[in-house]
Formats: C-alpha cells, structure tokens, sequence
C-alpha cells in the first residue's frame, strides 16, 4: 500500500515520536509511507524529525495530488491545533483513516474556531454536533473539564468527517462509532522509550516523579497531599516535575506543599528525551494520576511502565485498562488516600514494588510496541483499502442524482467498469432509471410543496 502518513512531524510532539516508529514498521513490511507533516504557523517551522522517508507539508499537496498518489490517507489528531490545523480544513474533501489519540478536542477546536467566525462558529459546531442544549445561549463554552469531557468534549466533530476510526483505549470508542460512519478499532498506543535507566534501590527517600504537562487534571497536587498527610511518608518523599508548568501552576502547587506540610516540588520544565533519562536515575515512583482523562491514551504511562517503576494510576478511563497487578489503582477523587496507601505499603515492601515494575515492563514491551501496532492496524487499513471502490460508487451515485448528471454519470459507470460490470449487462439500464429518478425527486418536491402553498 502507498500510505499518506499526516502527522505532526517534529522532536516536540509525542504523537510524532509514537506515529514514526509505527511508521517504520509499516515499511518493513513492506509498504510505502509518506510523511506528511500537519503543523501550522510556528510549528511548522520546528525542525523535521530526522527520518529516511519522505517528508512533506500537508498544505503543499491538493486535495487531488494526495487522492492520485495513496492508496489510504491516515491522519493522527491531537488536541493541539499547532500541531493538527493543516489536516482540520482537509478532513471534509479527502478520504482520511482518523487516529484518535486524544477523547478531548475542545482545545483544538475552540483555537480553530477563532479563525474561522470565532465565538458564533464555535456555538454552531456544538449544535450541529451535540444539539441545543449542549450549550445554552446564556452559557459560556468553557466550564469545569469534568462536565465538558461528558458534555461537549467535541470528539464527534472530528469523528464524523472520517471514513474510519482508531481508538487507543476502549472509553471512548462508543463515541467514535456514533460518530464515524466507517468501522472503528481499538489498538493500544505505540510508544518506545529505550535506555530509560533502572529503577534506583530502595532508600531512606523516595523521589515521585510526574511526567508531562502540569495540568490540572494530572491530580498532582494529591500526591502533594499524600506526602504531607501521611507520618510515614512526610520528610521522606519529594516529587519532581518533569515537563513545563506554568508559573501560576507552579506558584499553586508551591502553596500547596507548604500548606499540606510536604517539601515544595521540583520543576524541570520540558526536557528532550536525553535529559528525561537523566531526571529518571533517581526516581523511585511515577505518578500518572488523571481526573477527567482528556487523552485517549497515556505516552507517559508507557513510559512509566516501561521504566520498571511503580506507578500510581487514577482507575478509569484508559488507565483502567491497565492489569491490576502492574499499578497502583487510585479510585477517582480518592486518589490521596489510596496513593498514601499504596505508598506505605511500597516502603514497607519495597520487593512489592520491584516485582510490580517488572510486570509492567513486560506488558509496556508487549502491548504498546510499535510492531504489534503495525500488525494490528494493517489489516483494518487494507479493508479500508478494499473497501475504495464502493465508496466511490457511493459518492458518484450521490453527485449523479445532485444536478451535475452528465459528468458524474460517466464517471460513475467508469468505475462499474473497473470493477468488472460488462457494458451490455442489464444492471447498468436499471442504475440508468434509478439515476433518472433520484434526479427527478428535488422537481417533485418542489411542485408538491407549491401545490401545498396553493390549496
């Protein structure tokens, strides 16, 4: 297969290291992929992941040049518009297998919005997506991330303009089937993170780290309070930040530590993967607490699997996909009190927690592993694939019975052709009649609703 591979393609984006890998798998068995990169303004301008594919701006192709040259076309979608805007305005004209790795897109919308009507096209997307009530006139769009995530999280918006769908994780692709007229899959996120260094031995300190953006919804300040509450683990426990915080986060959490009576938390700001090894020589715990889960997958769960560390977890979600026995399970809006007893118990029993990381490394190099990704996802492109043809008569029957019916009939009995209809086959008279009278039908309505207005 000629696979058109739209993704974000620079050494920032996490999509782009997971989507790259998979990507190298899909030609080593043998298939041809192209990279083509869905950045818009300053992004666009980060330097190019190195790579021996070729590589291309999405905006640089027309919609026909990139119909002609694939046999598919993936796209990879984020919940950042920097790094997705050029593939948004293409989902509607071109034939795109959506890659969900996010369950909440508000973010990406609300940033698209702003340069297509702003305030009043952010509205109608809601209405046409989710109906009148998603959002009342008197009711601002953001709100508390919990509600949005059930309410609006603007999912189905992107989901309905694919011809199919992957899900990363099983909790949100109830959604994607509503949305996506075409099949839908769920296969675990590929990611790799090599030569993360081993977890160090156990001491008389214990260093939590949190990998990523500090958002609100990483639950960081409840390890903050895990560590302040609990006799056993205050003094003995810091936690490390590792990637960028905002200096209101930062100042919150700050506060927050002193109030709870834990040690102020360390921030690195982002790091590349180099520097991320290094912030990992002494960290004990990984926190991968979430409330809501926005993400349709977690790149720093796999890491934190993969790093043989235990691992605290909120448990919905894509999280709760995770074996029991790998993480430490927190139940949602309990996670201080179910982190400080998984804590406790890790300092008391530090084999616990060895014999935890290393089931979790098995299953981070099992199930997210780039190649199992690509054995999963080639069957389901390759019905995509096999599946060309009848959309095609599909839409050509559609534009046939619009207005345009000289062209578009031709066209269309061109691709009855190729698929082996013989020219004197009686079918064709039949498909001839019906076109006939599905362009007929817009006349018949017409008169009949001026019969109506006169009667």
């Amino acid at each position: 297969m000629r696979i058109g591979w739209a993704t974000p393609w620079n050494e920032q984006s996490a999509i782009a290291d997971s989507a790259g890998n998979v990507a190298l798998e899909l030609v080593e068995r043998g298939h041809a992929v192209t990279i083509l990169r869905t950045e818009v303004g300053s992004a666009l301008a980060f330097p190019p992941r190195p790579t021996s594919l070729p590589v291309f701006s999405l905006s640089d192709l027309s919609d026909e040049e990139l119909t002609r040259d694939f046999d598919v076309l993936v796209g990879h979608l984020g919940n950042y518009h920097a790094y997705h805007g050029a593939l948004l305005p293409r989902l509607g004209g071109l034939e795109v297998v959506g890659i969900f790795h996010d369950a909440f897109y508000a973010h990406l919308m609300v940033d698209w919005a702003e340069q297509h009507g702003g305030e009043a096209a952010l509205r109608q997307i809601v209405h046409e997506t989710y109906g009148q009530d998603a959002l009342r006139p008197d009711e601002p769009f953001w709100t508390e991330l919990g509600q949005m995530a059930r309410r609006r999280p603007m999912l189905e918006w992107l989901a309905r303009q694919t011809i199919a769908a992957v899900a990363h994780s099983g909790h949100y692709i109830t959604r994607l089937r509503t949305a996506c007229t075409g099949p839908v899959v769920t296969i675990p996120l590929a990611f790799t993170a090599p030569n993360l260094p081993p977890p160090p031995p156990a001491g008389s300190r214990m260093t939590i780290a949190a990998i990523g953006h500090a958002n609100a919804n990483k639950r960081i300040d409840q390890v903050l309070l895990t560590m302040g509450a609990s006799p056993i683990l205050r003094g003995r426990c810091r936690l490390r930040v590792i990637g960028e915080a905002t200096p209101a986060e930062r100042e919150r959490l700050t506060a927050l530590a002193v109030a709870a009576g834990a040690s102020p938390p360390e921030f690195t700001g982002w790091v590349s993967d180099a520097d991320l090894r290094s912030q990992l020589r002494d960290v004990d715990v990984i926190s991968c607490l979430r409330n809501p889960v926005l993400e349709g997958a977690s790149a720093s769960l796999v890491v934190a699997l993969a790093s043989g560390r235990p691992t605290l977890v909120t448990n919905h979600g894509c999280y709760a996909d995770v074996p029991p026995d790998t993480v430490m399970a927190c139940r949602p809006e309990s996670e201080a009190l179910d982190a400080m007893r998984h804590l406790e118990h890790l300092v008391a029993d530090p084999a616990w927690g060895v014999s935890m990381g290393k089931r979790g490394r098995a299953l981070a190099g099992e199930r997210h592993s780039p190649a199992a990704y690509a054995k999963a996802l080639l069957p389901f492109l390759e019905e995509i694939v096999a599946t060309r043809p009848r959309r095609n008569v599909r839409r050509q029957l559609l534009a046939s019975s619009s207005g345009a019916l000289s062209g578009a009939r031709q066209q269309l009995f061109g691709t009855l052709f190729e698929l082996g209809l013989r020219p004197d086959d009686p079918a064709l008279a039949r498909i001839d009649t019906i076109l006939d009278e599905m362009g007929a039908l817009p006349a018949r309505k017409e008169r009949a609703t001026q019969e109506e207005r006169t009667t």
